[in-house]
């Protein structure tokens, strides 16, 4: 399936959202406005374009429309359709892909209090095909019930709707089958986000997920940028972090709970991925509280 990667924060906001069963004859206008616009077709269909391409909304498909880009129907329907439709203002797509190809694995950097800005990331909502009804429908027919007798009470409420609305949309994604080396990522993040304060041992982890090591961390570098001993470590520091922040323990003794008995390979680690001391970071992240 087709999807879209979106740059957030922040969220995608929400327009208008309605329902319609459009009568046979009716036809999509031609428009091109800076505003995405979802269809969703329960039953009948919907003959649209978009720019030179054109597409054909059946029973239980949708279509996501590109802000900038023009829009019209090709033909008129045939049959009564029943149609929704969410409108949301965001930045055009950062790149258009398979589902496949979603980085599902990949490691997001994670926030601290002294923070000012969030850290850059992304979403992923599907181009064209099928949608899953049975989970959107209640959603969608709450969110037409709001924006009908809207009020300032319900405005974030429907926002909060929209936003189970795409995670839902997002989710189903995640649940497509995709690339062997996608699957097999996903399965060593799991195996290692499991093991990772146990000793890091190649062999153990070709046996738990039945592939050569080679080919293992080739797939997980591929969707992560880390070999999975990168990505134990990583794990690792991220708990030590923690725990130099919330606990008395000495250094040594905060290694030698994240799995790293050695104080100065720990020191080396930590320095690399954070650019000071695990002395001088409880020192800093004291010094916030």
């Amino acid at each position: 399936m087709k999807c879209l990667e979106l740059a957030i924060p922040p969220l995608p906001s929400l327009l208008t959202v309605g329902r319609a069963v459009w009568a046979p004859g009716s036809r999509h206008q031609t428009r091109s406005f800076d505003a995405y616009d979802l269809i969703l077709v329960k039953k009948g269909a919907m003959y649209m374009r978009e720019d030179d391409t054109e597409y054909v909304i059946q029973d239980g498909q949708l279509l996501l429309l590109e802000p900038g880009r023009t829009h019209s129907g090709t033909q008129a329907c045939s049959e009564p359709t029943a149609v929704y439709w969410v409108h949301f203002r965001h930045p055009e797509p950062l790149r258009r892909m398979e589902a496949e190809e979603i980085p599902w694995s990949a490691v997001l950097p994670q926030g601290q209090d002294s923070d000012e800005h969030p850290a850059e990331q992304t979403m992923y909502l599907p181009k064209f095909g099928d949608a899953p009804f049975h989970l959107l429908q209640p959603l969608l027919d709450r969110m037409v019930e709001l924006h009908r007798g809207f009020a300032v009470e319900q405005s974030l409420k429907l926002q909060v709707l929209f936003c189970d609305l795409l995670e839902l949309l997002q989710a189903d994604l995640g649940r497509r089958p995709g690339s062997r080396s996608a699957a097999l990522a996903r399965e060593t993040v799991s195996y290692l986000q499991r093991s990772w304060n146990e000793p890091f041992r190649s062999e153990e982890l070709e046996e738990a997920l039945h592939f050569q090591f080679d080919h293992i961390t080739r797939c997980l570098k591929k969707y992560t940028g880390m070999t999975p001993l990168q990505y134990v470590q990583h794990l690792r520091i991220s708990q030590a972090m923690v725990l130099l922040e919330q606990t008395s323990l000495t250094v040594q003794e905060v290694a030698e709970q994240v799995g790293i008995p050695s104080a100065s390979f720990f020191g080396r680690l930590f320095r690399d991925r954070t650019g000071i001391s695990p002395g001088q970071y409880r020192q800093r992240r004291q010094s916030h509280l």
